[in-house]
């Protein structure tokens, strides 16, 4: 017998050398039917058959209860065990040896798998009157749906009584992210749980229901096997859907994906998080190649459809992005019907017309000075998919600015091609913005905030949309407080003290050579770094009135956490 130490590999192996009909024709009666298999499906009382195998694709589907998997998957369904018992099963059958315990990694995720079982028996012996329900019945969760998607509860007591009962060292579920050195991680929260690419229960996401301090979402920290830039939520169970309907849906949020799904749009993942990462494109890329992104409609889901659309198109993805007004495809799916939702899906924007579109939002093309940035934002776009594989998508792109800013296609193109040859200086060039604002004005974040409103007012609407109660430096909460008054330059200088007019004049007679995008990502950061040290202030001074252990030990909790964000 051959033998496997990696449970990737061994999962891939099995799917591939186990013939799907033979497995599953030993638990069931089974007929053909063409080039397929028929049977009374197994997992719900039927009297006509409505259970298919599909041995080209080595997959099964009832269309019935929906019902839907591998070969792997059906043993677990079927016998009701969990993903490492069913692989073990499927590897005698196949005659591969396997030694589960070679690997620590798989001590935790056996952990994992049983823990993810009682977090949803839990939550499915509770009252529907339950607070938890309560929150569910909102979301149009039903029990049905608790199951399919193994969503569970934690009440705190879960991770430590298996331990116990069953005599396992505590350091495995501290190495697995269930607990950490005073409490269990996920006391009190709804639970997601997160399987990676291959089906291996490789995490959890827990949701507060109730309007208690902490954090909304903590998720499983990163170990070797979870990792949020490797694991799209669905996508193990989705895949076959996305290689049916050849392309994949992307969404920002766990609810999001489960309504999708639920309303029959089973081609859909999750990003866990909101970064499409390179590591994602490329388990995408062995599914499909079009990708329609549906991400929140607020800042941040625009920040990451369009890190979305630049990691993509870089793979050659035909990329599209849904146009809705709702919130989320949350809201979305409860407003309107299926149909209504496939002809959106098909009425999506192509992504240059979304950056087109996107990015003209952010100047004011009434003047000179904010056509000539937004040109020049465009030509840095333009330049990624001018060639000759895509040829038709950069004169679509040209058709699309001349409309937008009515201005002659010729005049468009001749712009862009010009700002796309000193592409590579201007690369080079951004590289050094960071040492040359710290040499010209020391990174002051006051000076760099002075000197883009004086020398970039298509700019100036940003700027004023900042907030100033987070700052302690004067002469900016100064200056902001004026600008947010609608005052100009003339009339603050009249007004502003002595550190202000002086930091003004410098800046008035500054020439910094590099691009203002540049200097406005490091004022959005400086000011996100400052929201975020208010909010550990905040939260220290609270840990000095707090008694309870456990209020004590949540704030703590939160206080890292933000500490982690602060050192990304």
């Amino acid at each position: 017998m051959k033998k496997y130490n990696d449970l990737k590999e061994l999962t891939f192996e099995l799917k591939e050398k186990l013939d799907i009909v033979d497995v599953i024709s030993n638990y069931i009666s089974v007929k053909k039917a063409g080039k397929n298999y028929t049977a009374l499906c197994p997992f719900h009382a039927e009297d006509t058959p409505s259970f298919y195998i599909f041995p080209e694709s080595k997959t099964y589907h009832c269309f019935g209860c929906k019902a839907h998997g591998d070969v792997i998957n059906f043993i677990e369904k079927y016998e009701k065990i969990g993903f490492i018992e069913a692989v073990k099963k499927a590897s005698k059958l196949a005659g591969i040896e396997f030694d589960f315990k070679e690997k620590k990694v798989s001590e935790e995720i056996k952990l994992n798998e049983e823990i993810s079982k009682i977090y949803t028996e839990k939550l499915l012996n509770l009252s529907y009157k339950n607070k938890v329900w309560e929150y569910l019945k909102k979301r149009n969760i039903n029990k049905d749906l608790v199951e399919e998607f193994e969503i569970g509860y934690s009440t705190g007591k879960e991770v430590e009584n298996f331990l116990k009962s069953n005599l396992i060292d505590k350091d495995v579920a501290i190495n697995a992210g269930l607990l950490n050195e005073s409490r269990e991680v996920f006391k009190n929260r709804l639970i997601i749980p997160i399987r990676d690419n291959n089906g291996l229960m490789a995490g959890f996401s827990g949701r507060l229901i109730e309007n208690i301090d902490g954090p909304k979402y903590i998720n499983t920290s990163e170990n070797e096997y979870f990792k949020k830039s490797k694991i799209l939520y669905l996508y193990y169970k989705n895949k076959e859907f996305i290689k049916q309907n050849d392309f994949a849906i992307i969404v920002e949020g766990y609810f999001d994906a489960i309504s999708m799904y639920k309303y029959g749009f089973k081609n859909v993942v999750a990003v866990l998080g909101s970064t499409l990462t390179k590591n994602h494109a490329f388990d995408i890329m062995k599914l499909t190649k079009k990708i329609v992104t549906m991400f929140d409609n607020d800042d941040a889901g625009q920040r990451a459809t369009i890190s979305a659309i630049d990691t993509l198109q870089s793979k050659d993805f035909q990329i599209a992005v849904a146009k809705y007004k709702e919130k989320d495809p949350d809201e979305l799916v409860k407003k309107y019907d299926k149909k209504y939702i496939a002809e959106l899906l098909k009425d999506s924007y192509k992504f240059h017309e979304y950056i087109a579109e996107t990015f003209l939002k952010k100047y004011d093309i009434k003047n000179d000075f904010g056509v000539e940035a937004y040109l020049k934002e465009m030509g840095i776009w333009y330049k990624k998919f001018n060639n000759a594989k895509r040829f038709e998508i950069a004169n679509s792109f040209v058709k699309k600015i001349s409309k937008e800013i009515n201005k002659p296609e010729e005049l468009i193109e001749k712009i862009l091609n010009e700002i796309s040859k000193t592409n590579n200086q201007m690369i080079s060039e951004i590289k050094q913005n960071s040492k040359l604002i710290e040499k010209e004005i020391g990174y002051d974040l006051g000076k760099a905030f002075v000197y883009l409103w004086i020398k970039y007012p298509e700019y100036k609407k940003i700027l004023k949309s900042f907030d100033a109660t987070i700052l302690s430096e004067q002469p900016l909460k100064e200056f902001l407080m004026y600008i947010k008054n609608d005052l100009d330059l003339s009339e603050i200088l009249e007004q502003s003290s002595d550190k202000l007019s002086k930091i003004i004049s410098e800046m008035w007679e500054k020439d910094l050579y590099i691009e203002p995008s540049e200097i406005l990502f490091r004022i959005e950061k400086s000011f996100e770094n400052l929201s975020l040290k208010n909010k550990i202030l905040n939260l220290k001074e609270k840990l000095k009135t707090t008694k309870l252990p456990k209020e004590r030990a949540e704030i703590t909790s939160e206080i890292i956490a933000i500490y982690a964000k602060l050192k990304k």
